[in-house]
């Protein structure tokens, strides 16, 4: 690795970690992980790491981890607070370059393997976000449909939920969420399932998923748009306890997703042909 021991928290090469706190979301092209996981996480994927900031007492044991192209600036720990902006103790950040997002028309021409989505139009809480992309990575989704008024998948917080899940789940986004699924289910086939908090809807149990599915989880606040409900072919509701009337979206994409992917209907031969 290019190691580069630096002598004051200045040094214009940390400009990508400089202030995280208060740097906005999807700013540059860049984004940070935080801690040895994290950067294991995204070193073991297809993403690009483009430097390392290390705490001289971490240094030795990342000294066969790294790759030897990319540039390792070192700091002592209260140097490393002083850029970050805050009292940091993991002694590592990695900075990677944000990959493109994939374009949704890709999922109308694949074939194989069957699509296992979930479609976000309006997560905006980061760390909901997070918490869904590290579930879907789980359970087995091979495709993670984003809105244009979406949270960054890429913030230090939801790669931080995520447990870098999102460096190994693909990601599409689109700028016309609502246009994406009707063509999912118009070209594709694809079954779309609305979770909705409406006792109304169809109780989880009764939904059997198709070869192509899509699941559908609404904003934090307001759920779902009527337009994006009506062209779902199936609207899922989680029975809840008597004076219980709704769960975080987190949880219940996870209760969801859970279902959708196979675990109980599939091993009892209940899934649809």
């Amino acid at each position: 690795m290019a190691v580069h021991e630096l002598e004051s928290a200045g040094d214009g090469r940390l400009a990508p970690y400089r202030d995280l706190r208060n740097r906005p979301a999807e700013a540059g092209d860049r984004f940070i992980v935080e801690g040895e996981h994290l950067l294991g996480r995204l070193l073991a994927s297809e993403v690009e790491l483009e430097s390392a900031l290390v705490s001289s007492r971490k240094l030795p044991r990342l000294a066969t981890v790294l790759p030897r192209e990319v540039p390792v600036y070192v700091l002592g720990d209260r140097e490393i607070e002083e850029v970050v902006g805050f009292k940091f103790h993991r002694g590592v950040l990695g900075c990677g370059k944000r990959p493109r997002g994939r374009p949704a028309g890709e999922l109308l021409q694949a074939t194989s393997p069957s699509l296992r989505a979930v479609a976000c139009p309006e997560i905006t809480d980061a760390e909901n976000l997070g918490s869904i992309i590290r579930t879907s990575g789980c359970l087995g989704v091979n495709a993670l449909i984003l809105g244009e008024r979406c949270a960054d998948a890429y913030s230090r917080r939801c790669i931080r939920v995520s447990m870098g899940a999102v460096f190994s789940l693909p990601i599409y986004k689109c700028h016309c969420i609502a246009d994406e699924l009707a063509e999912l289910g118009a070209r594709r086939s694809a079954q779309l399932v609305a979770a909705v908090a409406d006792a109304a809807a169809e109780p989880l149990a009764a939904i059997r998923p198709a070869p192509d599915w899509c699941l559908v989880l609404g904003n934090e606040e307001k759920g779902l748009a009527r337009e994006i409900i009506e062209l779902c072919s199936a609207r899922v509701c989680i029975p809840m306890a008597e004076g219980a009337d709704s769960l975080n979206v987190s949880v219940a994409g996870g209760i969801l997703i859970h279902h959708m992917t196979g675990a109980g209907w599939e091993q009892s031969g209940q899934a649809q042909a």
